[in-house]
Formats: C-alpha cells, structure tokens, sequence
C-alpha cells in the first residue's frame, strides 16, 4: 500500500534530483517577515528522499544537525539533516527492523550538543520484552542496541560538554522510569560500561527521572548534577580531581549517606515535570534554569561561585492554576497542561495540545499565544531548543515550525522601571533614546523625591528635561552641591555637542534652543565660578570644607573647554572674582590665562612675597626670574635660590648676575654663593666672570674653601675657568697667601713663588720647588731653599737633610753656603758619599763602553762572515712554481732554500705589491728597455751606461726579491681575499 507523503516535508521538484534542505542559503520560511511581532512561528520546508514516508513522530536538533523520525505502520525512517548546507542530501536509516519487529516503540531521543551522537529510547509493545535503548552515531553504520541497560527505560540522559566530542559522548548520565542514575560512556569504538550511581526511585516502579543536567561551575572543578523527578527537584554537587574522568565521585557521598542531596518537593496530582536550562548560544554553564513542576514554572539563576554550597538561586514560581484542573476530565486537562516548553532569556515558551503560548518571565504576563488547527497543521508533538543557535523548533506529525524571535527584550526596560530597578531598566533601553529618557526622567524625580539630591542631579543631567525646571528645583535647596553638579554635567554635555556638531542643546529661558552654543558655554562657565566661589568664600566654614572646596574649583579651571572659554572671556571672569573679593583666585586666574607679569607685580606690592615666589615658580617664562628675582632675593635669599636652581639650565647665569650681586646681609651672601657653586658644579658654566666672583667671595670671605676650588680647577692655566692675574691680584690683595703660591705657580713664576713660601711654610716651599718638568729650574729653586736655611745659621744637619730630599743637589752645591770658618770634619760623609757616587758612575760608564766595543767586534766578524758564504746549486734543482730545471733560464735563490726562475717569480710577486710599488717597478722597466734600446744601437757601450744599468737591474731586484714568495709576501697577504671583483669572476666562469 503506497503512503502519500507527510504535509510536514513537502515533495519539492529539483531538475537535478537531488534531496536538499532550505536553509539560511536560501529562504526556508514562507510566512512574511514582521518586525513588530516578537515571536512567530515559521514554516520549514525539508526535502525528504522519494521513498521516505510517514508521518512525523520525534525531531531534535543540536548544533544545526536536525534529527528526525518518519513512522508509517510498515517502516521507521530516521533522517538527519545539517541545516546549514541546503545541497546535502539527509542520512536515512532504517529502524523498523530493530524496533517494530522486535516488539518494540520509541518514546524519545536524545541528541547530545555536538550533533553525532543520538539515543532512542525504547519500551516494550507487549509482554516478555525489556526496555532499552539504541545508540546511533553520526559515521556509524547503524544503531547499535545497548543491551547491557536491558529492563530499563531511559527517560532523561544528562550529555557530558565538557569531555565529550564527535567520536565520544565521555562520561554521561541516564536516568530511567525507576529513578536510577546510570553512568556510561558511548562511541563509535568505545565498549559500553554501565555503573549505578543513585537511587532516587528507592525501588520504586514507576518514578521516572523527568530532566537531567550536568553542569561544571566556570573557572573550576565543582560539577553539579540537576534531577527532576514528577514531585521533587535535586541537586548534587562535588568537587572532582582534574585528572577524574568518573562522575562516580559526585554521588558517592550521597550513596553513603554522608550527606543528603539537596530536595525540594512539589505534591501534584496533575503529571507534570520538566527541567530546562537557558544559556547563551555555544555557552557551556547556563544563565537561568526552570521547572515546570504542579505548581507552575519555577524560575532562578545558577551559582557561579566554586566554593558555594546553594545551587539554584533567585527561586520565582510563575503560577500556572494547575489545582483548577483538578475537577475536569482527561481529555480536558490534556489541552490545559504544558506538553513541553523551553526557556528563552526573558520568556518561556509552553506548548500545549492546541497552542503555543510565551510568558514573560519578570511579570509573568503572557506576551504571545497561538492556536494550531489540528486538522489543518497536524497533531503538536513537543519543542526543541538547539543549544549552540538557540533556535527553537515546535513540530506537529505533519509539519516542522521554526520560531522567529524578534527583540524579545524590546518592553524588558519598562517591566524593571514599574518594578523601581532602574539600574537594570537603563541597560536595557540604553538602545533606544526615547526609551532611555523616561527612564532616566523617572529614575531623577525618584531620587528627588526620595532627598538624594546628588544623585538626581546626576541624572537630571542626562534628560532632555529644560535647563530652566530643574535649577529651580534645586535652587531652593541650601545645599549646591546638587545644583553644581548638574550645572556642570550640562556644561560638559553641552561642549561634547558643540565638538561632535551634533546640534545645540536647551539652554535658554523657556527652553529655547540657544542660536550659539558658545554663548551658553559661557554662560554655564561663569555661573559655576560664581557658585564655586560663593562655597569657597562662605563665612562660619572652617578650613577643611573651604580647602575641598578650592580643590573641586582649582580642577574645573583646569579643564581645557573652561580654560579656553575664561580665556576668552577673561575681563568678565576677572570682574567677578574681583566681586568676591578673593586675591588668591584672582592670581590663580591669572596664572591660567598665564598672565603672570601682573600677577607677580600686584603680590610684591602688596608684599606678598612667598606668593609672589609660588607665582615665579609656577611659570615657565624665563625672563621673569631675570625681572623679579633681585627683589625676592632681598626678602627671601634661600627660597629664591631654590627656586633658581631648581630652573636649572634654563636659565642663563649671566642673566642673573643683578640678582647675585645682592648681599647686603651674610644670608644673602651664603645663598649667593651657594648658587654660584651649583652653577659651576652642576652646570658646568665655563663663564669667567661667574667663576671670578665666586673666586673673590672664596678668597674674602671662606677662604678654606678657596684652595679646594683652585685644585679642583686643575694646574693647567689654559684649562682653568677663572682670570688667573685677577685671582692673583685678588688673592695678594687680601694676603691669601697659599692662593698665591698656587696661581704663581700655575703663571710659571717659580722664584717667587718659592720666595712667598719660605716666608710662612718651609714645606709648601720645598713641594713647588719639586713641581717643574726643567731639573736645572728645580735645582735652582732648591738652592734657593738652601740658602735660606743654611746661610747665617751654618747648620749642616739641615744641609744634610736638604742632600736626602734633592738628588740634583751636592755637597759642592751647599759648601759656598757657609763660612770659611766651617771644620771640613763635619762635610766628611757628605763628601765621602759624593766621591762614591763619582766612582760609581764612572765604573758604569766603563762597562757601558766595553759592552759597545765588544758587540761592535761581533757585528764586525758577522759581516766577514756573510762576505764568504754561498749556496751550492745542483742541475737537478727546479724552480719551486713552475717546477722546471732551475738552471736553464735566470733565477733567485733565498736564504730559506726556495728557488725561482726571475719570471715565474715576477708574475707572482706583482700582484700582491701595493700601487706606489707597483707604478716604481712599471717606471724602472721603462728605463730599463730604454736604456738596453740605446745601448744596442751602440757597439759599444759606455761605462757609465753600464752603470746605470746595474743600478736599474739591483732596483728591480730589490722589488721583486726583497722577500721570499713563500716564506714572506704569502703569510703577509693572508689576510686578503683570493678574488677582489667577482663580478668579473662571474662574467669570465659564464
């Protein structure tokens, strides 16, 4: 008997024959596209191969795989489709012979997220057959029944996302009728285990286990394990090793009785239980979970704390009235309860036997209901959610609905603000503006209202309300706070405008727009100055409230729109501070428009001058520390100087020499000079004048620390930086003695330098007698020294003394020094040693001389030697290049033992010779065949050409064989490359 196709798959007529599905490549729904319904169904057209037939029993979908079931009373057809590819044709596999002939009918399936694994649940037609289930894989063969789970229904399975993958589900749960969870692993390849791991049914039989979930708390090891049964809903948690692939560990504590799984319970006597989880798309933990249970659909959020014991959260029950069904009868209380239902994000959608109806999870209101004329659409079946999309499927035994949602949360903004939760119903209508502006309207009269002034005012700043309104509102509040930030918001809003040129906000009276913005800008700048300073100047404040005050003030000057805008407008902002009558503003103001000449001037005459000083520093104009530094250096020498020299090398020392001449008291002389050290130390200032006046005040006033700037200067009178005559002339001047030592010294006067120190320091006299490079210079100045010491005092100890330290002085030096009275007994060892020294230099000078004359004999006897010697040659000797006979053509033997023909030896030596050798060698050639031209043309030939031609040929010679090819110019030309032009090297191998 032929079967006519089902309504729900449409034969469709392809020239090419070949079964597709519609998809998002092409058009797949046929009803009309209608923005402003938020959900609609959809109507999917699939194409199913010719022998394909049926009517529609079961349909999943997960990751764009749609898994379907065809049942006629001949066959079962399970086909699968990817919606994304139209062109494919589906699989087709054939399960009646596994099913219907072996007793058997489906009662669910099961698609696990990734799309390649599916369980079909199935349960005996008559007596003497076991429940069980088949496992189909997507590159299977065929099913495969699980026979190992004989005797057991499966209602729920609870698929691993986390371990598993296309080849394997990874460890899974299964719950059956009985209320047994079961673990088992399925594959392709994978042997089949199974493991009891709770007992809700405690032997019950018939307590099935309605939904399954496993869940893994992000960013953790806790797993949670969600069961629904007809009256109760568990949670079990445990946390599991990163290595633990078993979910044994979850529930082994509950088997134990260590502790008791998490239970709520819900007494019905209306059937129905269902569990549904809500996340993002291709988001593995869920955002919300729900529970049609007797008493309606219970709602909540999902823990995200690892160490947490409580699950579900935020439990909200959206009353269904199941107990008003109590008194009807079957067929009526069919039609009044949920078939299925799956949860979006804001709604959960119900099918019932006849309808589909959507309720908005935060009011519980219905938003959306739908009638299905069973006799022209088909029996509902059931709804699916595809995980991974979040498309959600609703399908009849003839035809196959996809549901369109369209902004579902477009009136989720005005729920949360009747509710009071503005914070939530501004984001949520933050992308319509309309919407956001009756929030935010709503929101500022509710903090107004409620006395948080601040607050409205912050958010009064963001609504379209007029400028006029809101001021008076708070302008009767004696607290501006409120009103300053509203104002300032405003302002801030209305100066983004101007920059964008996105129009011209309220700002005038009546709420007119204002024809130039800039004119409000100012409008709003000097208004808050006014109210900032009526804060700051308040009377019976005390200094903590004006300081947080000036604070807030000083920032919003600051800023770089009020900047501009006072700057252009400074008269009037000037005038205003002036009303307040507040000085320290007013600079302050000043110094913004970077008005700082008059700011400084008006505080020195009103002998400010720490302000004044504060004002300098705060600058960066060097000209005014050249203008006004000299009076705040009368005032306040070391905070002046500090502020010099935190300038550093900005400024220009010369420059500052009318500040530093200031020093009319010794405070102002000891910061005097303490700059002028930092200049010279720390910026290296090579001015002389500035080094002489550091030098005089040295030499007037410190003069310990005169001698340590002469020596840090150095001993080279081209090097040092100061005026060496002046510092002489001051130094004298003031009888700094040493100081004049030192420069004599460096001005090379050596005499007197030694003559001023024998006057005060016999051992200062005696190191600058020992400082000239010239011995005979020191030896005068040392007999200079000793005459000093000896002469008058005839004192021989000391002459003694003077012989030890100065070796260029003797004994004969010092005897003209005493009298001629002196007994020569007392010169005797000085005279002794001296003779000693005599004989001793001249006993070194001998052996000098005999070390002379005996290597000059040596030398002589070498070259008498070198005169006589000679290399024999033999016939067989060859040349070391070419290596023909040696003998047959002119040649060069070296001492080495290497032999050359002169022309195998010229071509070898040529190239390595340097340019200027090269062109001398090419020139005495020349000469050289010039030479042997006109001498062939004479018979005979003269002597003196025969000489210049032995000195032609000893040069060339000397050119070619000045070093052994082998043992010389090789080794000394090691390093250069073999081939200088390899481009040339190229063109010649091609």
């Amino acid at each position: 008997m032929d079967h006519p196709m089902p309504k729900f798959l449409p034969r469709i007529e392809n020239p090419g024959g070949a079964p597709y599905v519609a998809t998002g490549d092409g058009n797949p729904f046929e009803t009309d596209d209608d923005e402003e319904e938020m959900f609609r169904k959809c109507k999917m057209n699939l194409r199913t191969p010719d022998d394909c037939t049926g009517k529609l029993t079961h349909l999943s979908v997960s990751k764009n795989w749609l898994v379907c079931l065809l049942a006629s009373p001949e066959n079962i057809i399970m086909l699968r489709y990817f919606l994304l590819r139209a062109a494919l044709p589906p699989g087709k596999i054939a399960l009646e012979k596994i099913v219907t002939a072996s007793g058997y009918k489906i009662t669910k399936i099961f698609h696990d997220p990734t799309g390649h694994h599916l369980i079909i649940s199935i349960v005996p037609k008559q007596v003497g057959v076991s429940a069980d289930f088949l496992y189909v894989h997507a590159n299977g063969p065929k099913p495969r029944r699980i026979e190992k789970f004989k005797e057991h229904e499966i209602t729920a399975v609870a698929f691993n996302t986390y371990d598993g993958n296309e080849s394997t589900t990874g460890p899974i749960l299964l719950g059956t009728s009985r209320g047994i969870i079961f673990e088992t692993e399925l594959g392709l390849n994978s042997d089949t285990q199974r493991r009891q791991l709770y007992d809700l049914g405690l032997g019950l039989a018939k307590y099935p286990i309605t939904g399954l979930e496993l869940l893994r708390v992000p960013n953790s090891s806790r797993y949670i394990v969600v069961a629904t049964t007809p009256d109760c809903i568990y949670t079990f948690q445990e946390t599991l090793r990163p290595d633990e692939r078993s979910l044994n560990a979850i529930f082994s504590g509950y088997v134990t009785s260590m502790k008791e799984p998490h239970c709520e319970e819900r007494k019905t006597d209306i059937n129905c239980s269902l569990l549904r989880f809500f996340a993002p798309p291709n988001s593995k933990y869920p955002k919300q979970w729900a529970w049609l249970c007797g008493a309606g659909i219970r709602v909540g959020e999902l823990s995200i704390d690892p160490k947490s014991s409580a699950t579900l959260l935020g439990d909200t029950l959206i009353r269904l009235d199941f107990d008003q069904l109590l008194h009807l009868s079957l067929d009526e209380r069919r039609l009044c309860v949920p078939k299925a239902f799956v949860l979006t994000e804001y709604h959960a959608l119900l099918l019932y036997a006849d309808h589909i109806s959507a309720i908005c999870l935060l009011n519980q209101e219905v938003v959306y209901n739908e009638t299905f004329d069973e006799h022209r659409l088909g029996r509902l079946l059931n709804m699916d959610r595809d995980a991974f999309t979040g498309d959600i499927y609703v399908y009849t035994d003839q035809y196959v609905f996809k549901m369109r949602i369209t902004h579902e949360e477009r009136n989720i903004w005005r729920i949360y603000l009747e509710r009071g939760q503005y914070e939530l119903a501004t984001a949520h209508a933050a992308g319509v503006p309309q919407n956001l502006q009756l929030v935010l309207a709503q929101r500022a009269d509710a903090a107004f209202n409620e006395g948080n002034y601040e607050a409205a005012a912050n958010y009064y700043a963001e609504t379209d309300k007029t400028f006029e309104q809101v001021c008076l509102k708070f302008m009767e509040l004696d607290d501006k706070r409120p009103i300053i930030n509203y104002v300032k918001k405003r302002l801030s809003r209305l100066i983004t405008s101007i920059a964008a040129g996105a129009g011209q906000p309220n700002a005038g009276a009546g709420g007119k727009e204002v024809a130039q913005p800039e004119l409000a800008t100012k409008a709003l700048v000097i208004w808050l100055i006014d109210l900032y300073l009526i804060q700051i100047n308040m009377p019976d404040r005390n200094a903590a409230w004006r300081s947080a005050w000036q604070q807030e003030y000083d920032e919003f000057m600051r800023e770089p729109a009020v900047l501009a805008c006072t700057r252009e407008n400074s008269t009037a902002v000037q005038q205003l501070i002036s009303q307040h009558a507040d000085p320290h503003n007013l600079a302050q103001f000043a110094i913004s428009i970077g008005d700082y000449d008059e700011v400084i001037a008006q505080q020195l005459n009103a002998e400010r001058y720490v302000e004044a000083l504060q004002t300098l520093e705060n600058q960066r104009n060097p000209a005014l520390y050249y203008k006004y530094a000299p009076t705040l250096m009368e005032h306040l020498p070391e905070q002046t100087v500090n502020a010099l020299k935190a300038e550093g090398p900005r400024l220009d020392v010369e420059k500052l020499v009318p500040t530093l001449i200031v020093m009319d008291t010794r405070e102002q002389r000891k910061h005097v000079t303490r700059y002028l050290e930092f200049a010279i130390y720390n910026l290296n200032t090579s001015n002389d004048a500035i080094h002489n006046y550091l030098l005089h005040l040295y030499a007037e006033h410190e003069p310990t620390k005169l001698m340590k700037y002469l020596e840090i200067q150095g001993f080279d009178e081209t090097q040092v930086r100061y005026d060496v005559p002046y510092a002489l002339k001051v130094c004298t001047d003031l009888d700094r003695k040493e100081a004049c030592v030192f420069l004599q010294c460096l001005l090379s006067m050596w005499t007197m330098a030694v003559d001023l120190a024998l006057k005060f320091d016999m051992k200062l006299a005696k190191e600058t007698a020992s400082k000239p490079d010239d011995p005979e210079t020191r030896r005068n100045l040392w007999l200079r020294i000793a005459y000093h010491e000896i002469k008058g005092t005839n004192d021989v100890k000391k002459a003694l003394n003077l012989l030890q330290e100065c070796k260029l002085l003797r004994i004969e030096d010092l005897l003209p020094f005493f009298s001629d009275f002196e007994k020569i007994d007392n010169f005797k060892e000085a005279i002794c040693n001296s003779l000693k020294e005599y004989n001793q230099r001249i006993q070194e000078l001998q052996r000098d001389m005999a070390e002379t004359k005996e290597q000059s004999d040596r030398v002589c006897a070498d070259l008498q030697q070198l005169r006589t010697r000679s290399i024999r040659m033999e016939a067989k000797d060859v040349c070391s290049i070419c290596e023909l006979m040696l003998l047959v053509k002119p040649f060069f033997v070296f001492i080495c033992g290497h032999k050359f023909h002169s022309d195998c030896l010229e071509k070898q030596v040529v190239p390595m010779l340097t340019k200027e050798r090269s062109r001398q060698l090419t020139m005495l050639k020349h000469q050289m065949e010039a030479l042997m031209t006109q001498t062939a043309s004479n018979a005979m030939a003269a002597p003196e050409e025969q000489r210049k031609r032995l000195e032609l040929k000893t040069k060339i010679e000397e050119i070619l064989a000045a070093d052994c090819l082998y043992c010389g110019l090789m080794i000394e030309t090691i390093d250069q490359p073999l081939v200088d032009d390899w481009d040339k090297v190229n063109v010649e191998w091609d």
